[in-house]
């Protein structure tokens, strides 16, 4: 361990910044590189650790995660990149035993990439639905959000709405959901416990025979996310919550706060790791109201790159369903810091 004074500190940052030509990512605790210089993968694969020592994180280590380049102190980074002019005189760390590795989402590797999916057979974009009407969309949310039919032609998504979910512009997955209420749903199970079950969603990982991508690696409405101009990202859980906040808002256009949705109540370390690389600061967890221990968790993990809010939503209610107002106050008077959520059980 070397002891260096938050002065110090503030020059290596500035110099080991320029010199992998990189950035501070949103919570201001890792240079992320553009290009790593051991391998010279792009797309923030190599970052330098410039947080405060915590647990297993020791200021100035590094790591890429294409080509697993690793070390464990900022002396050894340093030696790595050629500037052992910036070296610190080094000095015992009682903790040397467990600063052996350095993972910033404790997998060993961040495997982000894609693939791109075929949408169901059949699949047509439409702008017109009486389903989506009933759920008051508006052209808007047609011209923003994809949406379509297969029209008669293929049986398994006959009663669904299908949306797919695009990351750079490719179609990387896609959502379905059934145009029957779920009061409907359920009683049509109910009353049909030993035949078939109607699902309110399905999504491309219901078809075995073609290829997909696991959904911890996609975010719904990611490419609303724009580097450089997006500060603030809102997580949903589900698709239809982002859409109801783009449309109840009006961020049609507003790329500095985008709500965004995680299919569910938690947060994978891909998905971290892809609002991080576009260099998001701050998350506001926006979860269904029964979902509290879920919120918490996700803050948790979320702390140590984000700044980190949870929106206490009045009336009970999800974000699709929750009046203008409701959420509107509840953003001036509801967004709570991890520790104040976790103080309203």
């Amino acid at each position: 361990m070397s002891f260096i004074s938050d002065q110090d500190k503030r020059l290596l940052i500035e110099e080991l910044t320029v010199e992998v030509d990189g950035k501070l990512d949103g919570g201001r605790k890792n240079i992320v590189a553009r290009a790593c210089p051991h391998c010279g993968k792009t797309g923030g694969k190599y970052a330098i650790y410039v947080g405060p020592d915590v647990g297993k994180k020791r200021f100035g280590m590094s790591n890429c995660f294409s080509c697993g380049s690793r070390y464990s102190s900022l002396n050894a980074t340093l030696e790595s990149l050629g500037r052992t002019d910036l070296k610190f005189k080094e000095t015992i760390d009682l903790y040397d035993d467990i600063t052996d590795e350095l993972n910033l989402f404790e997998d060993d590797e961040i495997d982000d990439e894609l693939i791109e999916v075929e949408m169901p057979d059949g699949w047509k974009r439409v702008f017109r639905n009486d389903y989506l009407k009933s759920r008051h969309w508006r052209m808007e949310d047609y011209d923003m959000f994809p949406v379509g039919t297969t029209r008669g032609l293929n049986r398994k998504f006959d009663d669904y709405v299908v949306l797919p979910i695009i990351d750079d512009g490719r179609t990387v997955g896609y959502i379905g959901r059934i145009i029957y209420d779920k009061e409907y749903v359920d009683e049509y199970n109910r009353k049909h416990r030993m035949g078939y079950q109607l699902r309110r969603y399905m999504n491309s990982n219901d078809t075995p025979d073609n290829p997909a991508n696991d959904f911890s690696k996609l975010l719904y409405n990611y490419d609303s996310v724009i580097e450089g101009v997006t500060r603030t990202v809102l997580l949903t859980e589900g698709i239809f919550d982002t859409i109801s906040m783009v449309r109840k808002f009006q961020l049609y256009e507003n790329h500095r706060f985008v709500p965004v949705a995680t299919f569910g109540k938690k947060i994978s370390d891909i998905q971290m790791f892809k609002l991080q690389q576009k260099g998001v600061e701050k998350i506001v967890i926006g979860y269904d109201t029964d979902a509290h221990e879920a919120s918490a968790k996700a803050a948790e993990k979320l702390e140590e790159y984000f700044d980190v809010y949870i929106l206490d939503l009045k009336g009970g209610k999800d974000l699709d369903e929750a009046s203008y107002w409701d959420i509107y106050d509840s953003f001036s008077e509801r967004l709570l810091t991890p520790k104040e959520f976790n103080l309203t059980v």
